[in-house]
């Protein structure tokens, strides 16, 4: 009863914080709720016994990506208006063959991921040092008790989220000097 109260909980604070990152006007306080969310999904890992996932997700996406969008905001908050910013709105406009071709891919993709048939996850035995046996096997030492393949991919979609954070928040700075608001 304790875990589905603690989950409902935060579920509730991740729905209500990714609404507030889409609904909200300024971009800074945008930035803060997705810190928000972000931070609450870990507590999901957490509650999942998920430790190592959930510091991940604090380091890189809390501490990575959202101090990389706090830069970029910082470097081009003081040319924006938050009183000139407009509410979401539906644009038919060219931007609607784009958006139907979002919605088929994503219908497509979930029936796809739906119908696999996925071998049932096996865990970790009792007592595994998981983060002892992802060390020695980075640093090419005798001793993990657990094979680390399957950490290797993790690391690198990481890396590749940390990339493309930062390319974005170039990409705002610059087109910001350029003076293409």
């Amino acid at each position: 009863m304790y875990d589905l109260l603690v989950f409902s909980f935060f579920a509730g604070v991740t729905i209500l914080s990714s609404a507030g990152v889409v609904l909200v006007k300024d971009v800074w306080h945008s930035a803060l709720l997705l810190g928000v969310a972000l931070l609450s999904i870990a507590v999901h890992y957490v509650i999942l016994s998920a430790e190592f996932i959930a510091a991940m997700q604090v380091l890189v996406y809390v501490g990575g990506v959202l101090i990389l969008i706090s830069f970029a905001i910082m470097l081009i908050r003081r040319k924006l208006d938050p009183t000139a910013m407009t509410s979401p709105g539906l644009n038919l406009g060219p931007h609607l063959a784009r958006g139907v071709g979002a919605i088929i891919f994503f219908i497509l993709f979930s029936s796809i991921l739906l119908n696999t048939p996925f071998a049932l996850p096996i865990g970790f035995q009792d007592g595994a040092l998981i983060t002892k046996s992802i060390g020695y096997a980075m640093l090419d030492l005798p001793g993990a008790s657990i094979p680390s393949e399957g950490f290797l991919a993790a690391f690198e979609i990481i890396d590749i989220a940390l990339v493309a954070a930062l390319v974005a928040a170039v990409m705002l700075a610059r087109r910001d000097m350029a003076g293409e608001n």
